[in-house]
């Protein structure tokens, strides 16, 4: 046995400590010193090339990126980490398409019965469990729709909702909350099984004005008609995931519905709003009645994950897993904006998917494979709500408890010149925030806190899908600070947001700052690294409340 056989069968202890742990921070220092800008560059291109026409999840120009995903990972030596050695996962879905001329929704109350449009007054979400159906009742107004008992706080406290339809605050939950926690609370799946478990029949989202300046209506409507929401994945029963069937599907409203909601009644809607602003919406029942009646068509789609896998070196842990995870999809064709019906999605999320090559061909050509197995997941169907990686996570093709960390990266080559800085989302929630810590600064940035904690950014994001699974994550993102002088990052961050997030302006004619690609991706493929040669797995902080509520692969 040689000498590095010899340390990596003994722990670190003692002398062999200093040997074995300063031999890793070595091998660390050199850890992904070839990733190239040009590589990145090239694989974005591809991939938001308009041949492969959006990447929506289910189309050819998926199928297309997702054999380019696994052709890549073969020509590094990454093993397919499906079972007999496939790269493809692949992922039932059913896809909804809801038939607006024969949906309708009408509010009645006081002798008086509005007639709402679909499309224009709300939108329906979640119709996936019956092609058609209808409820009537009456609707009670439960604040932000949360029940928190251990934070001592419940929306449905002295209401009788049992049979009736709850209308609650869209993405909000009480601002006094801990931000990430908040985040949680402000889930939709979770939203409604706290409804569902109360015995409601149907719910009923209102916007608030400030998720619509985010988020406009209009947005809304460009996104529903391109697609966004409309799949859930089916278990092997051929079961819609995620849904409880108790609650029928439920729908969206505009301003103008919401008015006609709360005409007349003993709290309006500028005072809910006022209310919740400062965290205290009220809570009462309605005079109102709403009746939802719907059809729809469903059509099953199968897409694929990609997994591909590089074995671990130490006979012991290589049983064990660090899971990288991007997304391959997109929006596919969409309405025409300024002549373009191509959402080619070349930041969201080519830049990741580009990044996870260059990271998988990092790993390859190290002279020594890490001591646990790395695994590479790029997922489908993550703009339909996490689907792919919800549904890797509860079909992982290794045992969950033998994945002891996931790291998620989204949208990773800058648009703003010299990003000094990267956000470790969840960093505050495992040990996985040290390692991060480190990571970025041998990759030359700066860890820099959320700057919106209460953006709920934590649980919108694929790790998520790993963290309700018991097993500690993180979320890689850019940061918001420039080396260039004047650079106004969260201004041009904003802007960015509002003229070419999910349109097809996302294309390769931005000017990308593919150096930085290269480094965040060093950074991130470095933090897995680490996560891989350390002796200990990741833990869940003492007492934090994921590592509570999911954290069976907590490590300890």
């Amino acid at each position: 046995m040689d000498v590095r056989s010899i340390l990596a069968a003994l722990s670190c202890t003692g002398l062999m400590f200093t040997l074995a742990c300063s031999g890793e921070r070595h091998k660390s220092r050199e850890f992904g010193a070839g990733i190239s800008p040009e590589a990145i560059k090239a694989n974005l291109e591809f991939l938001a090339d308009d041949a492969l026409e959006g990447r929506r999840t289910g189309t050819r120009g998926h199928e297309l990126a997702a054999r380019y995903m696994a052709a890549q990972f073969a020509a590094v030596g990454l093993k397919g980490g499906m079972p007999g050695g496939s790269y493809y996962q692949k992922v039932p879905f059913r896809r909804t398409e809801i038939l607006p001329e024969a949906t309708s929704m009408a509010l009645s109350g006081g002798g008086k019965t509005t007639r709402l449009k679909y499309g224009i007054d709300f939108l329906l979400l979640d119709a996936h469990q019956a092609a058609q159906g209808s409820v009537s009742a009456p609707v009670v107004f439960v604040g932000y729709g949360v029940s928190a008992p251990e934070l001592n706080y419940d929306d449905y406290a002295g209401l009788d909702v049992k049979g009736k339809i709850v209308a609650m605050l869209y993405f909000e939950a009480p601002t006094k909350f801990p931000g990430p926690v908040r985040g949680y609370y402000m889930n939709d799946d979770v939203k409604r099984e706290t409804a569902a478990a109360h015995g409601a029949a149907g719910i009923l989202q209102v916007l608030t004005p400030e998720l619509q300046k985010k988020f406009p209506w209009q947005a809304m409507q460009r996104e529903l008609a391109i697609g966004f929401n409309s799949m859930r994945w089916l278990d092997g029963r051929g079961r819609v995931h995620g849904l409880d069937a108790r609650l029928g599907p439920g729908p969206a409203l505009n301003r103008s519905a919401a008015e006609a909601l709360f005409e007349g009644e003993k709290h309006g809607l500028a005072e809910i709003f006022a209310a919740s602003a400062k965290g205290e919406p009220p809570r009462f029942a309605t005079t109102k009645t709403a009746t939802v009646r719907y059809k729809s068509r469903h059509t099953p789609v199968e897409s694929a994950n990609v997994v591909a896998v590089l074995e671990g070196a130490d006979p012991t842990l290589r049983s064990e897993y660090v899971v990288f995870s991007t997304h391959i999809d997109h929006l596919g064709i969409g309405p025409v904006v300024d002549g373009d019906a191509i959402y080619n999605g070349a930041l969201d999320n080519a830049s990741g998917c580009a990044a996870m090559l260059e990271i998988a061909r990092a790993f390859s050509q190290m002279p020594a494979r890490p001591r646990r197995s790395v695994m590479f997941v790029a997922v489908t169907g993550e703009e339909q709500g996490l689907l792919g990686s919800d549904y890797f996570a509860s079909n992982s093709p290794v045992p969950i408890e033998k994945v002891v960390a996931n790291i998620n990266f989204d949208g990773t080559v800058p648009y703003v010149p010299s990003l000094r800085d990267v956000i470790a989302h969840g960093s505050a929630h495992s040990s996985l925030g040290r390692t991060a810590a480190q990571a970025a600064g041998e990759s030359g940035f700066e860890i820099s806190p959320d700057p919106f904690p209460d953006e709920g950014m934590f649980v919108r994001t694929d790790h998520y899908s790993f963290v309700t699974q018991g097993v500690p994550a993180l979320y890689l993102d850019l940061g918001f600070k420039s080396s260039e002088p004047g650079v106004d990052v969260p201004k041009v961050r904003k802007q960015w947001l509002v003229t070419v997030y999910h349109s097809p302006k996302d294309d390769v004619s931005q000017k990308f700052d593919y150096p930085t690609g290269a480094r965040f991706a060093r950074f991130a493929g470095l933090l897995g690294y680490k996560v891989a040669t350390e002796t200990e797995r990741p833990k869940w902080n003492e007492g934090d409340f994921f590592g509570k509520r999911f954290g069976r692969n907590s490590g300890k």
